[in-house]
Formats: C-alpha cells, sequence, structure tokens
C-alpha cells in the first residue's frame, strides 16, 4: 500500500516535472524568437538612422568609398589655414566629399613648435565632438577654436590649427605653436572702479583686484579703461604696487 501510494508520488512528480520543462522550454523559445525580432528591428532603425545623417551610405557608396584615398596636402605651407595673421595659404584637398567623421576614423594630431623645431604625432581617440562632422564642419570648428582660444593654448603661443587630410578613414590636424609670439602675460583693466587683472588672451580673469581707480591721475584712468598690457608676473607685482600707493 506504501510502495503504491509512493509510486503515485512519483509519478505525479515525474508529470509535473515534464510538464514545467515543457512550459519553460515553449516560453524560452517563444521569448529567444522575439528578442531576434527585436535585434534586427533595431539594427534595421539604426542603419536608416545614419544613412538619414550621411554617416552611413548604401552598400554601393560604402563600396565607393573605402576605394576612396586619403586627401593630403604639402604639411610645409600650403595648408587648409585656420591661423591668425597668416594670409591665405590654403588650397583644395582635392575634391570636396560627403564623407563625415565615424568613430572609427584613425585620429593623427601632429604638433609643430617652431622655436625648437620639434615635431610630434599622436594617434589619438577621435574626440566625441568631432564625430558626425564633414570636411567643411572640420574647418568651421578649427577656425572658431583660433577665434577663441583657451588660454592654455594661448599662452603656448597657439599660431594655427591646421586640416591636413580628411576621409571617413583617416583624418589628420597640425597644431603649430610659436611661444615667441607671446609678448605678454598679464592684462590690466579698470572694471567697476577696480583693477582687474586679465590673462594675455584679455579675457580669462586672473585676479580681481581691491584697488582703486578712483585716487589715480586721470592719465593712468584712461589708459586703465584701455587696458595695460603686462610682461610678466614681477612687472604685474610692480604695476599694482604703484597703483595702491
Amino acid at each position: 500500500m506504501k510502495f503504491k501510494k509512493a509510486f503515485i508520488y512519483f509519478i505525479s512528480f515525474f508529470s509535473l516535472a515534464i510538464m514545467f520543462s515543457a512550459s519553460y522550454y515553449l516560453s524560452y523559445k517563444n521569448a529567444l524568437k522575439k528578442f531576434n525580432e527585436n535585434a534586427v528591428e533595431r539594427n534595421n532603425e539604426l542603419i536608416l538612422s545614419l544613412e538619414e545623417r550621411r554617416m552611413l551610405g548604401s552598400t554601393e557608396q560604402l563600396a565607393n568609398n573605402n576605394d576612396a584615398e586619403t586627401d593630403s596636402v604639402d604639411p610645409d605651407n600650403t595648408l587648409e589655414s585656420t591661423g591668425q595673421n597668416t594670409g591665405d595659404l590654403s588650397v583644395p584637398v582635392d575634391t570636396i566629399s560627403e564623407d563625415t567623421i565615424m568613430p572609427t576614423t584613425q585620429y593623427k594630431l601632429e604638433t609643430y613648435d617652431l622655436v625648437t623645431g620639434n615635431m610630434t604625432e599622436e594617434i589619438l581617440q577621435i574626440p566625441s565632438y568631432l564625430v558626425g562632422l564633414n570636411r567643411e564642419e572640420v574647418i568651421e570648428y578649427l577656425h572658431n577654436y583660433m577665434e577663441d582660444l583657451p588660454w592654455s593654448e594661448y599662452e603656448k603661443g597657439l599660431y594655427t590649427f591646421n586640416l591636413l587630410a580628411f576621409s571617413k578613414d583617416n583624418i589628420v590636424l597640425r597644431k603649430v605653436y610659436n611661444s615667441d609670439l607671446v609678448e605678454y602675460k598679464f592684462y590690466l583693466k579698470s572694471q567697476n572702479g577696480y583693477i582687474v587683472v586679465y590673462y594675455g588672451d584679455q579675457k580669462t580673469v586672473y585676479e580681481y583686484t581691491e584697488v582703486s581707480v578712483e585716487d589715480l591721475t586721470q592719465f593712468e584712468q584712461i589708459q586703465l579703461e584701455e587696458g595695460i598690457f603686462i610682461k610678466d608676473l614681477d612687472a604685474l607685482y610692480s604695476a599694482l604696487e604703484n597703483y595702491s600707493s
């Protein structure tokens, strides 16, 4: 009797196990099927989005792009120049294409120091702010960068920032520095009745002083309204001491 009852329990448990396994397997297969369908749909949406943004061409366009050679120019003088006061040194980088920079684009940055004559080259991760830009947009970015230099670049004497080569597979930029051009480190100017010390770029504040211009001579006040360049830190301390005495 006990054996019969145990056998019934075993058969019931075994049947339930089979039913549970079959149900789990069918659910797994159904979920896997839906996942694959969704993955294909998301992949198609991504490809369509990239094509609309011109970051991915058709199969024929991709084949043509793979055969395109990297554009280049003479690295000495004939550059896509975006520097200041250098004249028109630009030349076409061959045929203008619709290529855009991809996350996989190889990025080489060349740095040339005019004072020492040293040239360095670095292969870097493509910056996120360049991804998706075409050739003209890269040139515009370089121009805007030179128009609004950060103090760190101004202090080192960044002279030009140029595009040397451009394609979806490869981009080469060059920075040229000339520290001899940085003659003044600081700049004094009156603001709201007090002297403010800027770095030599005339926009980055070094210090807000408590030196009032109220008691200065009219000539000194006019000078400070127009702005005064200061060569170095010693000259700065000397100037502030004179104005505050």
